[in-house]
């Protein structure tokens, strides 16, 4: 196996550097190959990193903050006011408190004694904090708390493209695996058409057979040209598509090379047990039912928010002032010490009388609530059934497979009992090829019965909302 994968990955690297042997591309490496380069699975790693975004926003309403404020007023050679306030704000995550502390100064001819400070300024530490709305939630935690959880959204997202991605370059890849073994038995049909219409001509010649046995064989021998023409078309064609999921580290479009060739379809097996499996896989995994079920745990964030915001609102401010700026300058510190018992107290208050807004915010997200819930009751339902609809398609072709195995070997006895007729005189050159091309068919659905097989595991698999056994 790593030898194959060394192999296609240099076919990728070089620009499929062709030979005469044909070279056998797996679809364990073209998966490989699709989930490391292909656009696609790159555009859904960008979720991820979109995600995080989000979530670095999301914590910069907890980021400190400075601010610095200079407003000064001079006319007519009179300073009316002049204000300075620096403050460093640090937002804490409990209880929508912020944690602050400063320097002001407010000095000038026109300013009341309430908001004069010392001509050299004050220093404060304080805080303020919701103590009934907004205590146990607010906007910022609420921001953060859904950010979060939009991590895992993302990912299912994510793992949903990329189950996107692999289902249609597995179809594709199945699709190329019949237009090859359809290529090959119309190709072995051919030449078994050229051999009898030369034996003809030479038994014609002989007149072991009537001259209308060549016109016979010639309309045969022409017919299975055309299909085989057709089938070398739809090969080279089925080959082109495959190309399209083929990317280098670069970004840069390979083409699959024409000596490649795709593995004999596997053998493998779909049982009750990894039904059983893949059923309990998407109970817990399905990205469809992560999404909805994350989506409920932010409606319940913003239900918990909405509910808050039902309270009244209580804000309370205090802070303490001190001259401890004078430590830094060597002024003279007042003998009550570097923190004397003055503050300053702030209360805001302040409630609707009907609450009629937030009241209907919270019922819109209630509504809400319930829609998805109903939605996840019946994609859960709709998930289960597709799988079992999907199981259910595999276990059928697998019983067509098998019936269609036995046509073939039945029919394989009818043609070689016609041939040997054929040869002693007792039968026509017509039946010959009505059996020949009969048994023809029968290998060609065969081949198509396997390749319908192989997208139907994979079709099971994204009903399950996964994309590798």
């Amino acid at each position: 196996m790593k030898y194959i994968v060394f192999i296609c990955l240099f076919f990728v690297q070089q620009g499929f550097s062709q030979s005469d042997t044909a070279k056998v591309f797996s679809y364990q490496d073209f998966y490989d190959l699709v989930t490391r380069h292909h656009p696609i699975f790159k555009q859904a790693n960008t979720l991820s990193d979109q995600a995080k975004a989000e979530l670095l926003m999301a914590k910069g309403g907890f980021d400190p903050k400075l601010d610095v404020n200079f407003d000064r007023k001079f006319f007519d050679n009179k300073a009316y006011f002049n204000f300075w306030d620096n403050q460093l704000k640090v937002p804490v995550y409990w209880a929508n408190m912020d944690v602050k502390a400063g320097f002001e100064r407010n000095v000038g001819d026109v300013l009341g004694t309430d908001i004069r400070t010392p001509i050299d300024g004050l220093s404060y530490v304080g805080l303020t904090m919701s103590v009934l709305q907004r205590f146990s939630i607010d906007e910022r935690r609420a921001t953060l708390q859904n950010a979060r959880i939009f991590q895992n959204i993302a990912e299912a997202e994510r793992i949903k493209m990329v189950n996107k991605l692999v289902l249609s370059a597995a179809k594709d890849y199945w699709n190329w695996y019949f237009a090859y073994q359809n290529y090959l038995l119309l190709k072995d049909f051919y030449n078994l058409a050229e051999q009898r219409f030369d034996l003809v001509l030479k038994r014609v010649a002989q007149g072991d057979l009537p001259a209308v046995d060549t016109s016979d064989a010639q309309v045969t021998l022409l017919d299975r040209r055309v299909m085989l023409e057709q089938a070398t078309v739809d090969f080279q064609n089925a080959r082109l598509i495959l190309s399209n999921y083929l990317w280098d580290a670069d970004g840069t479009p390979r083409e699959l090379p024409t000596n490649a060739i795709p593995q004999v379809a596997p053998a493998q097996l779909i049982t009750p047990e990894v039904l059983s499996s893949l059923l309990e896989q998407a109970r817990q995994k399905h990205p469809d039912i992560q999404k909805l079920d994350l989506k409920g745990q932010q409606l319940r964030v913003d239900e918990r928010l909405g509910r808050e915001m039902l309270k009244p609102k209580l804000d309370i401010g205090l802070s303490s002032l001190n001259y401890m700026h004078r430590y830094m300058t060597g002024l003279e510190i007042p003998k009550t010490g570097p923190f004397p018992p003055f503050y300053k107290l702030n209360v805001d208050f302040s409630m609707p009388l009907l609450f009629r807004k937030e009241r209907g915010k919270l019922q819109t997200i209630q509504v809400k609530q319930l829609q998805n819930n109903l939605e996840l009751q019946q994609v859960r339902r709709e998930i289960n059934n597709e799988i079992q609809t999907s199981y259910n398609e595999v276990k059928n072709l697998e019983l067509q497979i098998r019936e269609q195995q036995l046509a073939i070997v039945r029919q394989t006895q009818v043609l070689r009992a016609e041939e040997q007729r054929f040869s002693i005189g007792e039968s026509q050159l017509f039946l010959v090829n009505q059996r020949e091309t009969k048994l023809n068919e029968l290998k060609v659905k065969l081949e198509s019965m396997k390749s319908k097989y192989e997208k139907a595991k994979a079709t099971l698999l994204f009903a399950a909302g996964s994309s590798e056994w």
